[in-house]
């Protein structure tokens, strides 16, 4: 994979927790940067928008969700430098075609991230 950060965006601490030792175990020397929101992380991305980020994204977090960070990136035209993964718990079919429609969005998977799908993944 090539050099980029993981930022990981979810509520839920112990998620995050679960997550970045995944992708630690993986690829040790990729920086991940756990983040507990969507505005958290629009603020980060803005501070440091040339870098190039592999996002996985919950859609379901309170303050912001999921799909209205996707369309704060749109409108602030910081999408080139993403690579946005949904990440949640959500089965919800009107979740899945959302994502499918949405072209930001690159893939739909459930938590927990696994190793073997994170491999397939790329920035």
């Amino acid at each position: 994979m090539k050099m980029c950060e993981v930022l990981l965006i979810d509520d839920d601490p112990i998620i995050n927790l679960i997550n970045a030792k995944v992708v630690k175990s993986q690829y040790p020397d990729l920086p991940v940067t756990a983040l507990k929101s969507g505005i958290e992380a629009l603020e980060y991305i803005r501070k440091n928008s040339t870098t190039p980020y592999l996002v996985f994204l919950d859609i379901h977090m309170p303050q912001m969700s999921g799909w209205e960070f996707i369309m704060n990136i749109q409108d602030d035209r910081m999408a080139e430098n993403l690579h946005i993964h949904i990440l949640t718990s959500s089965v919800d079919n009107i979740d899945i075609m959302k994502a499918k429609e949405n072209s930001q969005v690159r893939s739909y998977l459930l938590k927990p991230l696994k190793a073997d799908v994170l491999r397939s993944i790329a920035c």
